[in-house]
Parts: C-alpha cells; sequence; structure tokens
C-alpha cells in the first residue's frame, strides 16, 4: 500500500505542498494497524517515513534532508504513524476476544470513527506542518513554536479519541473487569481535578456532605466515570458556567450527580444519550466528540450494578445523577 501510494505521489510531487502527502500515509497506517496489528503497522509506518524522504522531499533519490523544517515534518510524522500505529494495533488485538462477528462490528465502528472524527485531526496537523514548510516564507521562532504547540494540542485530541473507542471496545468484550475496593469519593474527585487543565479546574466547584459513606467501585473505572460526566458538561455549559459535583445517601444508594448550566438535554434526547455514538443537538457547540464518553459511563455504571439517569434543572441545565449501591449491599 506505501509503494501504490508512493508511486502515485511521484508524478504530482512537484504540484503539491511537501506535506500533503503525510494525511495519506497516516491514513494507511490506520488501515494497516486495523487489518493486520500494531507490527504491521509500524513497518507501514516506518517505510512511509523513508519513501516520502527519498522520493517527495527534495534533493531527491538520497536521504539527506537540506531544509531543517522538512526533517521536522519527516520526525512528526513517525511519531505519529507510531503512536496511531500502536492504538489501532491495540484494537485490532481486542477485536480477536470476541466471536467473528463481534470482530466485524468493532472493525466497522473503528472504521466509522477514523473517517470522522481521527480525519479531522490529522488534517489538522497537516495543514500545520505543510504551513510551516511554505517555502516562500519564513517563520520565526515565536510563531514555528506556537503552530508545533497546535500540532500537540491535535495529537491530544487525537488520542482521546482513539482513548475513547478503546475503553468502549474493552467495556463491550467485556475485558476489562472491575476491581473493587472501599474509596471516599472525595479521593476519587482529587485525582480527577489533578487531570483537568487548569481553565476547567476553575470552572468546576464540589459540594460534598460531612458525612458520606466510602463507594465499593473500581477507582481507574469510576475516575473515567466521572471524568467522562464533568468533562460533557463543561463542553456544553457557556464559557466560565461552573459545572458542580454533590452527592448525598438516598436509602441503600449513593447518588453523585454532576449539574452543568448548559442549555438542557430535551426529554425526546433523554433516552438516546448514553448510545454509542449519539450526540445531540447541542453537538454543534462542541468542536469534536466521539458520542463515547457517555456510553462508557452507562457501561461503567453497568459493570457497578448502578443506575444512571437525566434530570432538568430550572431555568436551564441538566443533571447527571449516577446510583451506586451502598457498600454494605455488597458484603
Amino acid at each position: 500500500m506505501i509503494a501504490a501510494a508512493t508511486g502515485m505521489f511521484i508524478p504530482l510531487r512537484s504540484y503539491f505542498a511537501k506535506g500533503q502527502w503525510a494525511l495519506i500515509y497516516l491514513l494507511i497506517v490506520v488501515m494497516v494497524g486495523t487489518i493486520s496489528g500494531f507490527r504491521a503497522a509500524l513497518l507501514a509506518s516506518i517505510l512511509a517515513f523513508f519513501t516520502w524522504n527519498y522520493f517527495l522531499i527534495q534533493p531527491y533519490h538520497t536521504f539527506a534532508v537540506d531544509d531543517p523544517k522538512d526533517l521536522l515534518s519527516l520526525l512528526v510524522f513517525l511519531v505519529v504513524g507510531i503512536i496511531i500505529g500502536y492504538q489501532t494495533g491495540k484494537l485490532k488485538e481486542l477485536s480477536q476476544v470476541k466471536a467473528l462477528h463481534e470482530a466485524e462490528r468493532l472493525k466497522t465502528t473503528l472504521i466509522s470513527s477514523v473517517s470522522h472524527e481521527l480525519k479531522t485531526p490529522l488534517a489538522a496537523v497537516n495543514a500545520t506542518i505543510t504551513n510551516l514548510l511554505a517555502e516562500e516564507k519564513d517563520w520565526d521562532k515565536e510563531y514555528t513554536l506556537s503552530e508545533l504547540k497546535n500540532v500537540e494540542d491535535d495529537l491530544k485530541r487525537l488520542g482521546s479519541s482513539i482513548n475513547a473507542l478503546l475503553d468502549f471496545s474493552r467495556l463491550e468484550a467485556e475485558s476489562w473487569k472491575p476491581r473493587k475496593e472501599m474509596f471516599e469519593l472525595s479521593e476519587i474527585l482529587g485525582a480527577l481535578i489533578a487531570q483537568l487543565p487548569t481553565p476547567q479546574q476553575a470552572c468546576l466547584k464540589v459540594d460534598l456532605p460531612a458525612e458520606l459513606p466510602p463507594l465499593f467501585v473500581d477507582f481507574e473505572q469510576f475516575l473515567r466515570l466521572i471524568q467522562n460526566l464533568v468533562v460533557n458538561a463543561l463542553d456544553y455549559s457557556g464559557k466560565d458556567s461552573k459545572v458542580t459535583i454533590r452527592a448525598k445517601e438516598s436509602g441503600s444508594w449513593i447518588l453523585v450527580m454532576v449539574e452543568d448550566q448548559g442549555p438542557g438535554i430535551a426529554d425526546e434526547e433523554k433516552a438516546k444519550i448514553f448510545k454509542k455514538f449519539y450526540r445531540g443537538r447541542s453537538s454543534a457547540k462542541v468542536p469534536s466528540g466521539t458520542g463515547l464518553g457517555l456510553a462508557i459511563a452507562a457501561e461503567i455504571v453497568k459493570f457497578h450494578n448502578g443506575k444512571i439517569w437525566i434530570e432538568d434543572i430550572k431555568p436551564h441545565g441538566a443533571r447527571m445523577v449516577v446510583a451506586i449501591p451502598k457498600a454494605e449491599e455488597k458484603t
């Protein structure tokens, strides 16, 4: 596939910017990783690295690189290719855990996501690198660093989309089984806050009762559950709006609530919001998302024998409620 793509690129190399080949090469790496696993994707990344250098970057037909910006472009491509190959390879391994029809379903899921969520940040990375490689412009150090920061942000966004797919696949394949222990909710929320960027931390408010029983949960899974609810609330709330985490006892349950000040969720959407790949009417406000965050949350709640639902907040906003059985119910 790399050889065929390179063969098509060579006659066109004088008409296109040097960085434009990266996106197609990366999509090939994704396809190879999906079909044949990480080793094949790693080989495809290395082959693309050398063929791009040898045939498409001047001086042609040599591995010498005269322009430092070309070398930067090649190195960024190689790193991104290895990361994508590794993640898609892991997803390929998970698909083999289930029966043949499950594996086919996961492949379809991955291809659907690649066409929408993975392609967008890859295109952004390609555009930024192509801009930096423009021969008619001489970028200063400050601008170059700013553009590379944009590349870093796009790669994080790409990684987040892949991780969401991986988490959901592990949960559906039942290969990510919970290991439950006793944890204070405040301990889990402390880990959550530490992972959030500073601007998001400033928008988060925690309001817990003085006496709250510990939770009998898998720490990593419950952290991911609350993180998905909080990030979703932050994304859909207005700028500088507060997102509040509350908790209380209710009979044999402990309720953990995430409240936002966003537009709320229409009644007809409440039954769909926890389904995979569903994005509501307000999704246009959010630049990207796999539509898996709330589906992952619902799967984790199910693994903990709990419940999750949505409540309205007046005059506007939504409250996500997670109900977890008290520890004594599980002993």
